[in-house]
């Protein structure tokens, strides 16, 4: 076992929410039109003043409700059921107005091409396929989990590992929204494997720390012949040495600036984690002490911008998450064409520079508006191979599955 160094904890402000409302509000006010329109066009048989005030009225539902729903996750509470679920459907109201403006694009191509283009037909059309392609991303792909399996070849791993099998999970966000249940069936699902060892880099709650026994109960439902091990992720800075304990004593350990030595036989693995870029102070050269020369390193780093030192410091395979792959991406183009591509070069999936690789999970749980689409949540079984030439080829699948709940 590596000797533990947390550093100096960096200092950060706490966020406040005041000036991020109002970049949403202004960002969604000009998404409205389509919708004011929809409406408008619905409501005006009764009548121009009834329709005008329907659209106002719509207008001023969608907007509203943003600084409370904004507000509702960056302080998690114990809440019941049914608020959470108020917040999902606003949320479904939400997304239905933000997709508004591609749909109706997409309907007036249609109905232009069809010769029958009219502005409020457009509108009419786009918002209903906006709520159809919200609802599914709310409802359904949100709950639909996916199985992907990811093959790897590891320059230098000893063969007493080939085959060697992480099943790897991230970014859970337990709290009033992805609840203890969900999380529960996500450990189910990987306990299914029957892996080597299980993994989770990061997030595993939302914000607070009302919800650290639920999480510790979902990631203490794990298991694997080696064991149970996490890194912190930005979000789980909230009593984090409580939290620490709690998984700790239901069998999951959190790396911390720390690595262990995993073996077989005289052959060894070391299993190094890193404290998160963001909210700790990691320290890579604490997490590889005491590991012994030449035995391959798989690093647990939330954050995958910290690749490049990782890279540089011989790790083999860094394992991440933070991104969600953007919630939102083109469906079967997630690595190239995301929402995270914007903030990262390694917005989502497998990725290799040299010898060293990253696969960056696309996570569980959601931050923001409970949506996903195009961006499938997963559950990811890691497959490490020795490969005498030390050249890695790697190669993914995943197919998707319900989870049960």
């Amino acid at each position: 076992m590596g000797s533990v160094s947390r550093g100096r904890r960096r200092k950060t402000r706490r966020r406040t929410p005041g000036g991020y409302v109002r970049f949403l509000q202004l960002v969604t006010a000009g998404t409205l039109a389509p919708t004011a329109v929809a409406v408008f066009r619905l409501a005006a048989p009764l009548g121009a003043l009834v329709g005008a005030l329907a659209a106002a009225a719509t207008a001023t539902a969608v907007l509203a409700p943003i600084g409370a729903r904004v507000r509702f996750g960056f302080q998690d509470e114990r809440r019941a059921r049914s608020s959470s679920t108020l917040a999902v459907l606003f949320d479904l109201l939400w997304m239905t107005s933000m997709l508004a403006p591609v749909t109706t694009l997409l309907a007036a191509v249609g109905l232009a091409v069809a010769h029958r283009l009219s502005l409020g037909a457009a509108c009419e059309v786009g918002v209903a396929g906006a709520a159809l392609v919200a609802g599914y991303g709310v409802l359904v792909r949100r709950r639909w989990v996916r199985r992907r399996r990811v093959e790897l070849e590891i320059p230098g791993l000893p063969a007493a590992f080939d085959g060697y099998r992480i099943v790897h999970l991230s970014d859970l966000h337990v709290g009033s929204i992805d609840r203890r249940e969900e999380a529960l069936a996500w450990s189910h699902a990987a306990n299914a494997l029957d892996a080597d060892l299980a993994v989770i880099t990061g997030d595993i709650l939302t914000t607070g720390t009302a919800y650290h026994d639920d999480a510790a109960d979902a990631v203490g439902a794990l298991r694997a012949k080696d064991g149970v091990f996490a890194c912190l992720g930005n979000h789980d800075y909230y009593g984090e040495e409580e939290l620490c304990a709690k998984l700790a004593r239901r069998g999951a350990r959190v790396l911390r600036n720390e690595g262990v030595a995993i073996t077989r036989g005289r052959e060894t693995l070391w299993l190094a984690g890193i404290e998160d870029v963001w909210r700790g102070a990691p320290d890579l050269r604490a997490a590889l002490r005491g590991r012994p020369e030449g035995a391959p390193i798989v690093l647990l780093a939330h954050n995958p911008d910290f690749f490049p030192r990782a890279r540089e410091a011989g790790v083999s395979l860094t394992l991440s998450g933070h991104t969600h792959a953007g919630q939102l991406a083109v469906p079967f183009l997630v690595s190239r064409a995301t929402l995270s591509h914007f903030v990262t070069r390694w917005p989502a999936g497998l990725f290799r520079d040299g010898a060293a690789s990253i696969f960056v999970h696309a996570g569980l749980g959601t931050t923001g508006p409970a949506i996903r689409l195009g961006a499938a949540p997963e559950v990811v079984e890691i497959v490490l191979k020795a490969t005498p030439s030390g050249r890695g080829r790697p190669t993914a699948s995943g197919r998707g599955h319900r989870s049960e709940r």
